[in-house]
Formats: structure tokens, sequence, C-alpha cells
């Protein structure tokens, strides 16, 4: 029996260092790194398809919340839209009850000569002959014939009274295109006496929501206040004076 034994050291280390185990085991550690990437990037992946659709619901359900205000903001709109209607109703209702009698109100200052010296004053520069009666002019009736226009129907004694009520109405802030559509020979019904019956027609200021109107009407309203004070100041003065 014969025992072999190697003396060589080259031999020896061959023998030790297979190159298959080496290709195998870097192999082996790069397949190991592929997976680890794999794995940290499927990962990532994961996190990311997580937060956006965290995002993605939480931008749904601002969306559903901002819908449902929307359809808040539409409703109330609509409620809104409907208040209006009803206050332009009602200011049409409002204008049709009190215009008629802001205009008969200043018919009626038509018909009266002013008291106080400021008011004569004023009413002599307009052209109002302040002689005048005005008792001498009747009116039988007064119409809203419409788109803002009235009818005044009544009766003087001459000519030249007809003449001053128009004058009087021509210089009034509240009617405009005052116009004699017809006068004629009458009979009045009490005396018997020939009057002369005339129809006018002129534009009244019925618009008493507009600002326009309502300033009109509040200075209207501000010179009957003093011509009202110096009424009275003049008839409490007048007994002193005797």
């Amino acid at each position: 029996m014969i025992i072999r034994i190697n003396l060589h050291p080259n031999r020896k280390v061959k023998a030790k260092s297979n190159p298959a185990t080496w290709v195998l085991l870097v192999c082996f550690i790069i397949a190991a790194a592929i997976l680890a990437g794999f794995w940290i990037a499927s990962s990532n992946l994961d996190e990311k398809t997580s937060a956006i659709n965290r995002e993605s619901n939480q931008l749904q359900s601002e969306i559903d919340q901002i819908k449902e205000r929307i359809k808040d903001i539409t409703t109330i709109r609509a409620k809104i839209a409907e208040l209006n209607d009803r206050q332009v109703v009602l200011a049409r209702y409002t204008s049709i009850r009190q215009g008629p009698q802001f205009v008969l109100n200043e018919i009626s200052r038509l018909l009266s000569n002013p008291r106080d010296v400021v008011g004569r004053k004023e009413a002599s520069e307009k052209g109002w002959l302040l002689a005048w009666e005005p008792d001498n002019v009747m009116l039988k009736t007064f119409k809203d014939i419409g788109n803002g226009q009235i009818e005044l129907t009544g009766t003087a004694r001459t000519m030249e009274d007809i003449q001053e009520f128009w004058t009087r109405m021509k210089t009034s802030s509240m009617l405009r295109n005052v116009k004699l559509i017809e006068i004629k020979d009458a009979k009045d019904s009490v005396s018997s006496e020939v009057v002369q019956s005339f129809v006018f027609t002129a534009d009244a200021n019925f618009n008493y929501q507009t600002q326009e109107g309502r300033a009109l009407i509040e200075s209207l309203l501000q010179e009957e206040a003093p011509e009202a004070e110096n009424a009275e100041g003049s008839d409490q003065a007048q007994p002193e004076q005797k």
C-alpha cells in the first residue's frame, strides 16, 4: 500500500479555490441585492400608493363638502331672489297705495296760497298770482290712467282761473308734462251759472321706492313743515297784534 503526500502548496490552494463556487456566491449576492431592491421599491410604492389614496379620499371628502355648500348657496340665492321679487311687488303695492295720496296733497298745496313771507316770495318768483282765489277752481275727478299719468277734471269760473291753475301745476316738482286736454262751457249744478269745464293730464311721480322719488317726497315734506310752523306762528301772532 502506497501513501501519497502532496508537498506542493500551490496545488493545495487551487484545490480549495473553486471558481464555480465563487460565481454561484456572487450570483446569489446579486440576486439577493436585486430582490432586496425590489422589496424596498415595492414597499416605497405601497407607501406612496397609500398616501395617494389617503389624499384622494381627503380631496373627495372636501369636494363633497364643497358640493353641499354650493347646494346650500344655490338654495339661499333662490330664496333671496324670491324675497327680492316679493319686495318689488310690495313696493309696487305701496306705490299704488301712497302715490295718489302725495299727488293729492301736492294738488291741494297748489290750490292754496302760501301764508308765510318766504313761501309767498318763492311762489311769486315762480309766477303765481297771489291775489288769485283758489276757490274759483273745483276738482271733480282724479284718475290714474296708467304709465304714471293722471287725469284731472273740474270746473272753473273763468279762463283766467284755469290759466292760473295750469301755471301752478307746471311749477310743481312732482308733476311733469302738464297738458290742457279739453275746455268747454258748462253749467254749475248748484248755481246754474256758466262755468268752464276742463280736463288736465300730467305725469306724476309715483316712484316712491326709487332714490329719486324718495328724495323728492322728503323735499316736499320738508317744505310743508316750515309752512305749517309759520302758519301756526302767524295765527298765534295775530291776537298779539290786536
